[in-house]
């Protein structure tokens, strides 16, 4: 799986707390007595989120994660996230956060606009209309093309040439 990938990267403590939580979860009094019964609930809750959201946290401490993964991971890999983010919501947001990353790596897939900020002749004000909202477009902002995440072919053609 790409999470174990991912969680394997790091030299983090914390990619060795997918099998505590993983026990936690199913049975959170394990070798400790609770006292509370809401403590039961706080230790679940908690394995619970850790093994939904470690891949996530993994993935953010990475510096370069996309240049760390290539190679890491196959096609059939990359085929079975893909689908598993289809049915999965923590799946899913790690799939685009991938996503995004591999678009902003790649200049050739971003559509940049150039702002020309040269103060024009005969403009008093150049505040004008700063904190004022309009229907029309501002052309001035860089736009950052975004793939589906819904289109699974394209989804996985973007992360099969950028991971293997």
């Amino acid at each position: 799986m790409i999470e174990d990938v991912i969680i394997n990267l790091s030299d983090s403590r914390f990619r060795n707390l997918r099998r505590p939580a993983t026990i936690a979860s199913q049975s959170p009094e394990t070798q400790v007595k609770i006292l509370n019964k809401s403590a039961y609930f706080v230790i679940k809750d908690c394995a619970d989120l850790t093994l939904k959201y470690l891949p996530h946290y993994i993935y953010s401490t990475l510096n370069k994660p996309i240049a760390l993964l290539k190679g890491k991971v196959n096609e059939s890999d990359i085929i079975d996230f893909v689908s598993r983010s289809s049915k999965s919501e923590t799946t899913r947001q790690l799939l685009q956060i991938i996503v995004d990353d591999i678009i902003v790596d790649k200049p050739d897939i971003q559509e940049h606009v150039v702002t020309d900020f040269t103060i024009p002749e005969g403009v008093d004000d150049v505040y004008g209309d700063y904190g004022y909202s309009s229907d029309e477009s501002d052309d001035s902002v860089s736009v950052i093309n975004r793939v589906d995440v819904n289109d699974g072919g394209a989804v996985i053609d973007l992360l099969t040439d950028a991971l293997t």
